[in-house]
């Protein structure tokens, strides 16, 4: 078996099956196979799903264990060389994971190449973020930050532009630290060394924190930008209509990210980082048009997180400067996410 599809569904129907037609549609030249966890979904029977594409390895979750759990699920029965982590919201899938098969195939020497990422696009063509070439959290919010982009761009640092990094980096063939879940072609026996995702993670960052693992056992991520495909994007988090609950959660997960990197100090800088930001948003709110208020309301509510996590993190996070242990487990996370 040349590649396995891992798709999870939660609620998703009609977006899944669009996935599934597009994928079944796509006649690559390889054999594949397709699993998919139904994550415990009350729109419908998941053997619908069967029924439509019969071909398909369902696995009916009895619970909603997220995204890393659920896609864990399906490493564990998947025979084939690649594993391809695929959103149910993608779309345009043939020539881009034909060509990033393709690569893993052309580089297959090399030993040390454990996968690639392809440039995103949205429905109307415009870029999203595919891959980073940096360790998120600590950069991620200096770039952020007004007075530094400013500062960078009148020096001529346009690497360092929040938008111009972005759009630059997404140009050019290159190693990364990390690619976004949405589209991930890895090495199955790589992610069966380094283990696959993080079941402390439910919702957001559990792809960067594999990336990060699979980089720091010795390995390589590469990043396309002649293949792309198209991302609708949070189909799953908007049909649960807790849009608040899923910002917490992804700050959440931002956070314990950067603790598992960087240890509770890590935390700590984050957080002063970000009201920093909050801080130079406010002052720089009189001079700027009015995207600055769509910046502004962004950054004061990743503020109150970062003030509430930082209060209820404290009664389960040992503050010990460096340490990379992860004294909790996941029913704890939800926990803190409810009381934060």
């Amino acid at each position: 078996m040349k590649f396995s599809i891992i798709l999870i569904n939660y609620n998703t129907f009609a977006v899944t099956c669009d996935c599934l037609r597009d994928i079944y549609s796509s006649n690559w030249d390889w054999d594949f196979e397709v699993i998919l966890v139904d994550n415990a979904s009350v729109e419908c029977d998941p053997e619908e799903f069967k029924r439509l594409f019969p071909l398909i390895n369902l696995i009916k979750n009895s619970e909603n264990s997220g995204f890393a759990r659920g896609n864990n699920l399906g490493i564990k029965i998947a025979t084939g060389e690649y594993l391809l982590i695929l959103n149910t919201d993608t779309i345009n899938l043939r020539d881009g994971v034909a060509k990033c098969i393709q690569y893993m195939d052309m580089h297959k020497q090399e030993k040390d190449l454990a996968g690639v990422g392809c440039k995103i696009l949205s429905l109307d063509g415009s870029m999203q973020r595919s891959a980073f070439d940096y360790r998120t959290g600590l950069k991620s919010v200096l770039l952020s930050n007004s007075i530094f982009s400013f500062t960078a761009s009148k020096l001529g640092l346009s690497k360092y532009r929040k938008n111009g990094y972005m759009e630059a980096m997404h140009e050019k063939e290159h190693s990364i630290q990390a690619m976004l879940g949405a589209f991930m072609l890895l090495r199955r026996e790589v992610v069966e060394k380094v283990k696959p995702f993080d079941p402390d993670f439910f919702m957001y960052c559990e792809e960067i924190e594999l990336c990060y693992r699979i980089v720091d056992n010795g390995y390589r991520l590469m990043y396309t930008p002649d293949a792309n495909i198209i991302h609708l994007g949070g189909v799953s988090s908007a049909n649960t209509n807790q849009w608040e609950y899923n910002n917490r959660q992804n700050f959440l997960s931002v956070l314990l990210l950067i603790f598992k990197q960087h240890g509770y100090f890590g935390v700590f800088i984050f957080n002063v980082l970000y009201i920093v930001n909050f801080m130079t948003n406010i002052f720089l709110m009189p001079f700027r048009g009015e995207g600055a208020k769509i910046n502004h309301t962004h950054f004061m509510n990743g503020t109150k997180y970062s003030l509430k996590y930082q209060k209820v993190m404290l009664k389960y996070f040992k503050p010990s400067f460096g340490s990379s242990k992860f004294p909790f487990k996941l029913s704890i996370v939800e926990e803190i996410a409810k009381s934060a």
